[in-house]
């Protein structure tokens, strides 16, 4: 019986599933787990390797046959899932040995958690900052522009950052990033999943205040451990952002998500 449904979304991700499966299969669990991707309608590599990974039953592939955005595309992976957990994970992280098993332990032992994550480490052993406190649109204006460097505006974005939180102990925090979030699968039903309204950005912040409107804990668990070769998407100069599609898409779940919290 299938205890763990990993599921996965790529979007022209060139190698990184590979290494993502690849790591996945040198996990050692007492427990049976599935891997779902949802292909967003790549066109690079990575799809052929998904397309031989599924005929090899490596994986189960599902392709909606177009870009349905992350948020969506988890939820359509996520109908495929017969795991008693929901490993939510970007393509280009890889799990240590004893990621799964730890993760899916504690949250056996601890039923008040809706969702927990792992500590993430850079591929150059640097810790990801991957916990947010609750915040609001000025924090990430601030966040996304110069201002981040500016007296008094530093501190309150080093206040969401959170600067002063302390990697190596375990907690229960506002947010933690969609990059790797794991949850019992009856909570992510019973708060019917990714709200789709979001293509891109803020669905996982999003997806953790439901978890909390629903009476969980989030939950960072830095006893385990993976690593994320991740790709900073929408920071720079504000001329930059401007004329970034992907910034836009930012902004667009930036709006979105005020709107719907901000009397929470």
């Amino acid at each position: 019986m299938v205890k763990l449904s990993i599921a996965i979304v790529n979007y022209n991700q060139k190698y990184f599933p590979r290494l993502c499966v690849e790591a996945l299969e040198k996990s050692k669990t007492d427990f049976e787990y599935e891997v779902i991707f949802c292909d967003n309608n790549s066109s690079d590599e990575s799809l052929d390797y998904l397309k031989k990974a599924a005929e090899k039953g490596d994986i189960i592939l599902t392709e909606p046959g177009k870009n349905l955005g992350y948020g969506s595309g988890m939820n359509y992976a996520a109908r495929e899932a017969k795991g008693k957990y929901l490993l939510i994970l970007n393509a280009d992280i890889t799990v240590d040995t004893d990621t799964l098993q730890k993760l899916v332990d504690y949250l056996e032992e601890h039923p008040d958690a809706g969702m927990v994550g792992p500590k993430l480490m850079y591929h150059n052993g640097e810790v990801q900052k991957s916990c947010r406190r609750h915040f609001n649109f000025v924090d990430l204006f601030i966040k996304r522009t110069f201002l981040r460097k500016i007296w008094p505006f530093k501190k309150r974005y080093e206040n969401y950052l959170m600067e002063d939180f302390n990697h190596m102990s375990t907690q229960e925090v506002d947010l933690i990033t969609g990059a790797f979030m794991m949850m019992p699968m009856e909570v992510f039903q019973k708060i019917n999943g990714f709200d789709e309204r979001y293509f891109l950005f803020m669905e996982d912040f999003d997806l953790c205040r439901k978890t909390q409107e629903a009476g969980y804990k989030v939950i960072y668990y830095p006893e385990a451990i993976a690593t994320h070769y991740h790709k900073r998407l929408t920071q720079g100069s504000l001329l930059k952002l401007v004329f970034n599609k992907v910034s836009w898409y930012h902004l667009s779940s930036a709006i979105k998500y005020h709107w719907k919290w901000k009397n929470k």
